[in-house]
């Protein structure tokens, strides 16, 4: 009997119908975090001073201990800096594991003569994968710019890619320039911007997501969700974000979606640990092959990173 069912046991393993525990563990690449010195001499532009949490040194030795302890293999850096400088002293600082800090995502001023020149020299390194759009020079006439749309396509005949930050641009300039630049890949940070108060998403969002999710080209981050939250400690229960993550798995599906955490800044609303088990448990129902895409198959893709070496 005991050999009746360990064979059968060794049957559904092989049809994938039981993993072994090896097996069960999906790598994961955060797309999503910061790192600085605020011990330079020169200081750092973010975060302020009177940030009591973020105000400190975030090096690669401290992330190292958050990747090892929550079992994260690989990262790509959001930089966090409008100093042009500082995108190549981030490139120095992780260039001893190329491994683990597999990417960056540069900070670059759209619209400017020098854009073009300081896009050609970091993207000489392939861990130089895009830019964040953050900021918005000339306010409501940022797009009337010759200069802005000269660089965005730049971007995409690069094949570099473009991360929105939602605090100075809306869904439909997104969506403007996703079908202006449909070569252009462009991810959006932080769910969308969306507003998450533990309820019914908010309609006129919910329009938003569904009509410039419908640009292939556009994908959406599941990050900063603590931030997104407002509340500080931030809720720890998937309940609470239950609303707006469904609005973007229904949307961006399996393909477009891809794991973020925003750390440091997680830290005002709670550890990373908390921060990832509720990732985790809004995928936990959702196929196998659509955890391993968000987790870390999309990242790959969407930023044209090599496979994963550890």
């Amino acid at each position: 009997m005991k050999q009746l069912l360990f064979s059968l046991f060794v049957l559904l393993t092989a049809t994938g119908c039981v993993t072994s525990k090896k097996s069960a563990a999906i790598p994961i690449i955060d797309t999503h975090i910061h790192l600085y010195d605020t011990t330079r001499p020169e200081g750092v532009p973010w975060p302020p001073k009177t940030d009591k949490v973020l105000y400190k040194p975030i090096l690669t030795e401290h992330f190292d201990k958050v990747s090892e302890e929550n079992g994260v293999n690989a990262t790509v850096i959001v930089e966090a800096s409008k100093w042009i400088p500082d995108n190549q002293w981030v490139l120095d600082l992780v260039k001893h594991d190329r491994d683990r800090y597999i990417g960056l995502v540069g900070s670059l001023e759209i619209g400017t003569p020098d854009f073009k020149g300081h896009l050609l020299k970091f993207s000489k390194d392939k861990r130089y994968v895009g830019i964040r759009m953050r900021e918005r020079p000339g306010g409501d006439q940022f797009f009337n710019s010759e200069l802005v749309w000269s660089d965005l396509g730049l971007l995409a005949d690069m094949d570099q890619t473009l991360d929105v930050l939602m605090f100075q641009f809306s869904l439909e300039d997104v969506d403007m320039v996703a079908k202006r630049l449909p070569k252009l890949k462009i991810l959006i940070n932080h769910v969308a911007g969306a507003n998450i108060e533990g309820k019914t998403a908010d309609p006129e969002w919910v329009s938003a997501v569904k009509n410039v999710a419908k640009n292939k080209n556009v994908y959406c981050k599941i990050s900063g969700l603590f931030q997104q939250s407002n509340r500080q400690p931030s809720p720890k229960d998937v309940s609470f974000y239950q609303s707006e993550l469904d609005v973007l798995w229904s949307n961006f599906g399996a393909d477009r979606l891809i794991y973020g955490s925003n750390w440091p800044v997680t830290m005002r609303g709670g550890t990373y640990a908390e921060y990832l088990t509720i990732v985790k448990s809004f995928f936990a129902d959702k196929p196998r092959t659509a955890q391993k895409k968000y987790f870390y198959q999309n990242a790959l893709k969407f930023y044209g990173l090599p496979p994963l070496k550890r």
